[in-house]
């Protein structure tokens, strides 16, 4: 996190679901140390800094910071935010959500505690089994508060974009598949995965694209649009 970096006149604003965050929170807060460890599969020294961080949450000695910069996953190395003009960040402020496994869904300058919860975890909580099913209704009641035959970019890992996988969601949505070209064939290699996704959020913050078919000139990173390959919900690129 980046306690130093702020845009000047940069957007601030609130969790959408910070009641949702606070009722999560409470329950992990419930949690034994060997519980929380055991579920996240933390190492002794990670277990401790995530169970300090679940006793300062939302006190005044908790770390807060805007979403953006809280992240320091590969996709939000690659979005670079801290290079953001304040026309990049008015632009994100209004284009790009980020799925958060403990808020739902986030503008890049809500204000969020320091806080560690993978979408992909699996307890008791309420009626749901677990995070995705937790929030798959109220992520698509959220996105559905938009206007009509909107289109939503999956930027997301699929631990995540799992939650907007709901026949009753408005929008199209579209995934991007980066792919390698390894001899004679197409495979998905995690890491550069990650990156490319970030890469081209930040592509689209930066050049402010309205139009589907302006993604296709994306070229970072060495990739370039497969036509042959895409369709109307998928763009694929390769390198």
């Amino acid at each position: 996190m980046n306690s130093q970096f702020k845009i000047e006149d940069s957007p601030s604003s609130m969790p959408f679901f910070q009641e949702e965050a606070i009722h999560i929170h409470q329950l992990l807060k419930g949690f034994s140390n060997q519980k929380i460890k055991a579920l996240m599969k933390l190492s002794e020294n990670l277990n401790v800094q995530t169970i300090n961080d679940i006793q300062l949450w939302d006190s005044e000695k908790s770390y807060k910071t805007p979403a953006v910069y809280a992240y320091q996953g590969t996709s939000f190395k690659y979005l670079e935010p801290l290079k953001w003009k304040l026309s990049d960040a008015d632009y994100a402020q209004n284009h790009l959500l980020i799925l958060s496994g403990l808020y739902g869904v986030l503008r890049p300058f809500d204000w969020i505690n320091k806080y560690r919860l993978e979408m992909g975890l699996k307890f008791q909580l309420d009626s749901s089994k677990n995070l995705t099913q937790f929030w798959k209704n109220k992520i698509t009641k959220y996105f559905n508060s938009f206007e009509q035959d909107k289109f939503i970019i999956n930027l997301a890992s699929k631990e995540y974009s799992n939650v907007l996988t709901n026949t009753s969601l408005n929008s199209t949505i579209i995934d991007c598949v980066f792919y390698e070209k390894s001899k004679n064939s197409l495979k998905v290699v995690g890491s550069y995965s990650k990156a490319a996704r970030g890469s081209m959020a930040n592509f689209i913050v930066k050049n402010k694209l309205e139009s589907i078919e302006d993604l296709e000139r994306f070229n970072e990173l060495g990739y370039s649009f497969l036509s042959e390959e895409s369709s109307n919900t998928k763009l694929v690129f390769v390198r």
